[in-house]
């Protein structure tokens, strides 16, 4: 398991993992080879690395990767940045790194590199970088293949602050644990690509963190199909979504539902766009809503959702629906009255963003999950969209607190918290920012919830289903081609992991 941390909580779990017998040093050694090892595969036949070296333990990993390259027999030079080291295990790699890998910064021709690591400050910094540390880093701007080792330089690892003239890597590896600075979405967005680097430190040594990382573990979700089952087994998924300006939010959603394997799943949307959706969707079963003359659904709908409402396992709601009076009144009669879990999504977030507080009314096995993105969060909390890219944990995590519910703030970087535990996702690619894509997201969510999943899991299961389809789909096709389509199409390649 992977987690998000502060600075305090990585040296927290270093201690620990120091106590427990894997020792400083061998931590160090372990982050250097890995460091190296991805380098290597970077480095083209010939081409040779340059490692910037600081005066603390980065720099120490700089030294160790450094050994580790020149045993590999990859050119490598050394700079010392600040000076020699200042830490006792950063001065044992460097004694350990033959000499004659170190050169003069004044001496430095950059463009000989096809490689530079920044080995500077890692997690100890903060304020501005000094003079000759910027002109450094801007000296090696172009060299094609820029790796921060843990944190480039120049970012405060606890805040995400980015001082002026920071390194600017292709690859971040970052070491042992996700840094819970680095998720704010400005700084994420200037990592190139991210990868997190084992470096030996036992998972039992992370006693206090703020956020686990999803990985494929999430996929257990799913319930177990036995061979005796039936299509009552696997839920009875009720969605409420769709207009006859917005239909395809509300086929996307049911597509996305049925293809996560909900047993049942039926649609209630207004009756124009019935006869559109229903030809996508052949495996659900439709509702047909009363509606007003521009096709959303009306008051009226209310007494045939109250009919299907006590049969459903789970009930998806928003999807398309249009921010209206109806649509309020229509959310504000679920939350009150299911006793299965609501996802809430899109105009279902936002016709309760004046009347929040329904979150409370609800009955006891109603167990809400709300999926917005920065802006709808915004109009439920009160919080400036600014404020709460500042912090997406803090934010999320305090909203679900205070009002019991399981919240999927959306973004790079997802979060997904019940105000107790969190857990954030890095998959993903920019090829699901694209109109449909949140139904979609909806769709998995609310399928495995019907199906029975605790709702956090759910949530956190569908959030990694929906952004791992997307990263499949690079392979296959260009960012900009990825339409929600295909991610639906892309799941059974993910539920087949």
């Amino acid at each position: 398991m992977k987690y998000v941390v502060t600075n305090e909580q990585m040296k927290l779990a270093e201690q620990t993992a120091d106590a427990q017998g894997v020792s400083y040093s061998e931590m160090m050694k372990n982050a250097g080879s890995a460091i190296a090892d991805e380098a290597a595969m970077h480095i083209p036949p010939g081409g040779r690395a340059l490692i910037l070296c600081g005066a603390g333990n980065n720099g120490g990993d700089g030294f160790a990767a450094a050994k580790r390259l020149n045993a590999m027999k990859i050119a490598v030079d050394v700079v010392l940045v600040n000076g020699e080291p200042r830490t006792d295990c950063a001065r044992e790699h460097f004694e350990l790194m033959p000499r004659e890998l170190l050169a003069s910064a004044c001496r430095v021709d950059y463009s000989v590199y096809s490689c530079v690591i920044d080995c500077i400050f890692g997690t100890g910094f903060h304020g501005e970088l000094p003079e000759h540390v910027r002109a450094m880093l801007s000296d090696c701007a172009d060299i094609p293949v820029r790796i921060a080792a843990d944190v480039p330089s120049g970012i405060n690892s606890n805040t995400g602050e980015r001082a002026a003239g920071c390194f600017s890597p292709t690859h971040t590896l970052v070491l042992a644990a996700m840094k819970r600075g680095l998720l704010v979405p400005s700084c994420l967005d200037e990592l190139g690509e991210v990868s997190l680097i084992d470096i030996g430190i036992p998972e039992n040594a992370f006693t206090q963190y703020s956020a686990v990382v999803t990985d494929e573990r999430v996929l257990s979700a799913f319930p177990v199909r036995r061979r005796c089952s039936h299509k009552g087994s696997f839920g009875r998924l009720l969605i409420i979504a769709g207009s006859l300006c917005f239909n395809g939010a509300a086929a996307m959603c049911t597509m996305a539902a049925l293809r996560s394997g909900t047993g049942l799943c039926t649609l209630a949307v207004p009756r124009s766009a019935l006869g559109i959706i229903a030809p996508a969707v052949p495996e659900a079963t439709f509702i047909p809503l009363p509606e007003t003359e521009d096709g959303f659904v009306s008051d009226d709908a209310i007494k045939a959702i109250a009919q299907a409402l006590p049969k459903a396992t789970a009930v998806a709601l928003g999807c398309g629906m249009g921010n209206t009076a109806a649509t309020r009144a229509v959310a504000e009669y679920v939350v009150r009255n299911a006793d299965c879990p609501v996802i809430l999504d899109a105009d279902g977030i936002n016709s309760l963003a004046d009347n929040i507080n329904v979150l409370t009314e609800r009955k006891a096995g109603c167990e809400v999950i709300l999926t917005p993105h920065p802006l709808e969060f915004s109009r439920i909390s009160g919080l400036s969209v600014a404020q709460i890219q500042a912090d997406r944990i803090e934010a999320a995590e305090r909203f679900a607190r205070k009002y019991g519910v399981t919240l999927v703030l959306k973004g790079a970087g997802t979060v997904v918290t019940n105000g107790c535990e969190s857990i954030v996702n890095l998959c993903g690619n920019p090829g699901l920012a694209r109109g449909g894509s949140g139904d979609t997201l909806t769709g998995i969510i609310a399928a495995l919830a019907a199906q029975g999943a605790d709702p956090t899991k759910a949530a956190a299961c569908g959030v990694y289903c929906h952004a791992r389809a997307a990263d499949l789909l690079l392979d296959r096709l260009p960012v900009q081609s990825i339409l929600p389509r295909d991610i639906i199409a892309a799941l059974p390649e993910v539920f087949r992991a």
